[in-house]
């Protein structure tokens, strides 16, 4: 689960948000939830849990386009600059890559893109498979900061109650409020990331798979200030094969994001608002794989290598 345009500041602050959930399930692959999703809370939690684990990789058959629009304030909340950036994102080896092909409407040369691309790499490795990534242009990959969200331990790690049901599209949700517990025992220390944030989460009952979470930071990580939230939310399609007789697969994928965060940079409080949309999907024929040193320049036409 990026980037920038024209001139900015130095340090302007872009928030995206890792697809490392890009929900997707199948018929087979899902448990069936219980009719009214809350007899056992934790289980039917659980449940979810294990439905977005199981199908993981059938997310990454699916490339898509992502604009990014961004604004960013100042201490006294006057606008200090917005751009807009177009992507196409793909997920090689388990990894997500996102190639910036628009800037403020207009295209990026091939060699800006090139080196983009390096820092993509970057982020796309350090970040692996984490929830949410938080980065500042002007600082090296190595010092954004990768978090897991409740999302991933909430049967283990956070306190849950149910505080409502809602329908969206037709269809029926729990809504699950989750905040961590306080005798919370994660098992690794990018467990112990989720704990800095609360979440409410809408499930699909019949599903058993999110249709949206919304989180908030209880505690400050590194330039990132408490109180920053963020909204993401998917869709549910289902995917018709020719020939195929068997029920199609359904198929819940990310259909936007967006967040308020606040950030301290030495001494100036400053915030930004990001507004993520995806769309275009497109079902891969074949798996995508890196291959080391495999690459090898081509001579132009007429031209011995």
């Amino acid at each position: 689960m990026p980037r920038r345009a024209g001139i900015r500041p130095a340090l302007a602050l872009f928030a995206i948000f890792s697809c490392a959930h890009l929900f997707v399930g199948t018929a087979s692959g899902q448990q069936p939830a219980p009719p009214s999703g809350c007899d056992d809370l934790n289980a039917f939690l659980k449940r979810m849990e294990a439905n977005v684990r199981a199908n993981e990789p059938l997310a990454a058959r699916y490339t898509y386009d992502e604009t990014r629009a961004t604004k960013c304030y100042n201490h006294k909340g006057k606008q200090t600059h917005q751009n807009s950036e177009k992507f196409v994102s793909v997920i090689v080896g388990g990894l997500d890559y996102n190639r910036v092909v628009e800037r403020n409407g207009v295209p990026v040369p091939e060699n800006r893109q090139i080196a983009e691309q390096k820092r993509q790499d970057a982020i796309s490795e350090l970040g692996k498979s984490y929830d949410f990534v938080f980065e500042m242009v002007g600082l090296n990959p190595r010092d954004y900061i990768y978090s897991d969200l409740p999302v991933s331990y909430l049967d283990s790690l956070f306190d849950n109650r149910v505080i409502g049901r809602e329908m969206i599209n037709g269809r029926d949700n729990l809504v699950v409020e989750s905040t961590p517990k306080a005798n919370a025992s994660p098992g690794s220390d990018r467990a112990k990331t989720a704990l800095d944030w609360k979440e409410t989460t809408w499930i699909d009952i019949e599903d058993a798979m999110p249709t949206r979470f919304d989180i908030e930071l209880l505690n400050n990580k590194n330039y990132l200030l408490s109180g920053s939230t963020g909204r993401s939310e998917f869709t549910r399609l289902r995917v018709t094969r020719p020939g195929d007789s068997q029920l199609p697969p359904v198929v819940w994928l990310i259909h936007g994001k967006s967040g308020h965060f606040s950030y301290k940079i030495l001494w100036s409080t400053n915030s930004s608002v990001t507004q993520i949309d995806c769309y275009n999907y497109k079902r891969l024929q074949s798996d995508a794989h890196v291959i080391d040193d495999s690459m090898r320049k081509v001579s132009p036409p007429g031209k011995q290598p």
